[in-house]
């Protein structure tokens, strides 16, 4: 228990110190000051009550002392100091209340699940004409500056009249979320095994749109990880693998084979 001299020469100097927030910890402070200069007063062997005077001398004039903490202890930054720290706590809390109930999304949009064509299931919904003439998983990947394509699904579908074509979907995995969703589907062609080409919207005379046999959209996109629904329409018959390539600026940034009747 503190002294009551020290109590009173604490009181003193706190009063002077306009900002009352920082009056305890000054007060812990000198206490603490105190209270050494007194126990080196007993082990010398004054009287406690002698050691406990002669400390609060040895520490000047308190209202000098609290003129002098006051200039340290301003009441301006004091009280911003306080008000920030309330503001960044009020701002966390209510970050909080707004995402801890999209936890679940924003965790699925980080992680991005392979997602396999799910607007496959879709179009062959909206389209129950077509047939499915082969459905793939396909283990083509392709490398190239840090991406990472591959396809998770494909379905190769023949229409009424007998047509064929590929429905699949593009994976592209970069770790740097600022290169997400890079825009290639509209000079993606292919070739088949047999020397056929299918020729993307970016190959033909523009408004040609009979002569597009290749094309598609970016469907999603997460910040490591984006999703494309592509196609190749009327297929050869007799074709039995397909080669996708987006090769627009001279080397192959897309090169991907899959097979039309299954396996590698």
């Amino acid at each position: 228990m503190a002294s009551p001299q020290f109590n009173e020469f604490c009181g003193r100097v706190c009063r002077r110190v306009r900002f009352r927030p920082d009056r305890a910890a000054i007060t812990a402070e000198l206490t603490a000051h105190l209270e050494d200069h007194m126990d080196a007063l007993v082990a010398r062997g004054f009287p406690p009550e002698t050691a406990a005077r002669q400390a609060v001398a040895a520490m000047g004039d308190p209202e000098e002392i609290g003129k002098e903490l006051d200039k340290s202890h301003s009441p301006f930054l004091g009280w911003f100091q306080i008000c920030f720290r309330v503001a960044v706590w009020g701002l966390a809390v209510l970050v909080l209340l707004f995402t801890l109930p999209q936890v679940g999304a924003i965790a699925e949009d980080l992680a991005a699940p392979l997602q396999d064509g799910g607007h496959l299931d879709e179009f062959l919904t909206q389209n129950d004409e077509y047939d499915i003439v082969a459905d793939l998983n396909p283990g083509a990947v392709w490398h190239y500056e840090g991406y990472t394509f591959s396809i998770p699904r494909a379905l190769v579908v023949r229409a009424s009249d007998g047509t064929l074509s590929l429905h699949y979907t593009v994976r592209a995995d970069h770790p740097n979320p600022w290169h997400r969703n890079p825009v290639f589907w509209d000079w993606l062609w292919a070739e088949d095994d047999l020397g056929n080409t299918y020729s993307s919207y970016g190959q033909v005379v523009p408004f040609q749109f009979s002569a597009v046999r290749s094309s598609g959209t970016s469907t999603t996109w997460h910040p490591f990880v984006s999703y494309y629904s592509m196609w190749v329409d009327r297929l050869d018959p007799a074709a039995e693998k397909l080669t996708l390539r987006f090769d627009r600026y001279g080397e192959n940034a897309i090169y991907l084979t899959l097979s039309l009747k299954g396996g590698t």
